[in-house]
């Protein structure tokens, strides 16, 4: 695919990091203001929460994980994947960023040119795990539009915030029964799916 390759995104500094083109902001606090948020970052992290950093970065994992399937730039997938990744679909268990590759080449839609964004919800499980809860939408180069759900576990590495497991799991499969007579075929009882995600986290962190 043509184009300008994607870069992985830039780490910031802070709770809010700088951002190009703004004023800096600490110029403007005292000695106080910049002691009570440091002690405010560092409560959150260490009581499980997560910071506003920490939700950036993962947002950010998240959009660059979309550029870098829509670009098949395979050879980045370290830059959003942890090496032992695991990706569960209907499709089957498929392990680390090879196994990501073989499922996205898999897919009859996601084999060709296609875009697709997500929108997302974040759920901390300690200051270094988090579960997301995204809605995927495709849109693909025929002008087909396909959804569906992803549920990501993050886990805090020496390198950033990185997706361990994803699971798939499609809204409107287009070899469904319901949809062949123009019925609607959900996915699995996708509140569940969170619940359970969040829970296998907790459980992994306490080990």
């Amino acid at each position: 695919m043509g184009g300008t390759a994607c870069r992985a995104p830039a780490r910031r500094n802070g709770p809010a990091g700088p951002r190009e083109g703004r004023e800096d902001e600490s110029r403007t606090m005292d000695d106080t203001q910049v002691s009570e948020q440091t002690a405010e970052s560092t409560t959150e992290s260490t009581t499980g929460a997560l910071s506003a950093q920490d939700r950036i970065e993962i947002a950010e994992i998240l959009s660059f994980s979309s550029h870098l399937l829509d670009n098949r730039q395979w050879d980045m997938f370290g830059e959003v994947f942890v090496p032992g990744v695991r990706l569960s679909a209907p499709q089957g268990e498929f392990d680390g960023p090879a196994g990501v590759r073989r499922f996205v080449e898999s897919v009859d839609l996601a084999r060709f040119p296609a875009t697709h964004t997500l929108n997302s919800i974040v759920e901390a499980v300690d200051a270094d795990t988090a579960v997301c809860w995204s809605r995927m939408l495709l849109l693909t180069w025929d002008r087909r539009v396909a959804c569906g759900d992803y549920i990501d576990t993050f886990r805090r590495t020496a390198d950033g915030w990185r997706i361990e497991r994803r699971t798939v799991a499609p809204r409107n499969d287009s070899a469904s029964a319901a949809l062949a007579e123009g019925g609607y075929a959900p996915a699995p009882y996708a509140y569940a799916m969170f619940d359970d995600a969040v829970l296998a986290a907790a459980d992994r962190a306490r080990r």
